[in-house]
């Protein structure tokens, strides 16, 4: 416990002469601030420009956090990744996930929380 309440904490390491447990640290560091990519489109360049609410990804700072467990949001995971890689071009699975939200892919958006165009198309 002395280990995971440590400012010094020690990522992966063993608590017990047995090793039976550990700590568990992707990174072995947490930021202290967390850089998100934004996704949203228009219409038209003029806009208005409306962003894509991801599941479990941080949004929207009025909404509750996520329970998710057990479950794994990859598409989520990946856009934090995406974001600690600092462009685009370090994570090229982004131009095809972009191409496939523009082009409306009800696989892709089924990944959303929700499509910010879907109460125009309930309109039409």
């Amino acid at each position: 416990v002395k280990n995971l309440l440590s400012k010094r904490q020690i990522m992966n390491g063993s608590f017990d002469r047995l090793q039976l447990v550990n700590t568990y640290g992707a990174f072995g560091r947490v930021a202290e601030e967390r850089e998100e990519l934004i996704v949203s489109s228009a219409r038209a360049v003029t806009g208005p420009w409306r962003e894509y609410e991801f599941r479990v990804k941080p949004g929207a700072v009025g909404r509750r956090p996520r329970w998710v467990s057990p479950y794994h949001h990859r598409l989520d995971w990946q856009m934090w990744i995406a974001a600690c890689l600092g462009s685009i071009e370090r994570s090229p699975w982004m131009y095809r996930f972009l191409w496939m939200l523009l082009r409306e892919d009800e696989g892709v958006l089924g990944l959303m929380e929700r499509n910010p165009w879907e109460e125009e198309e309930e309109e039409k």
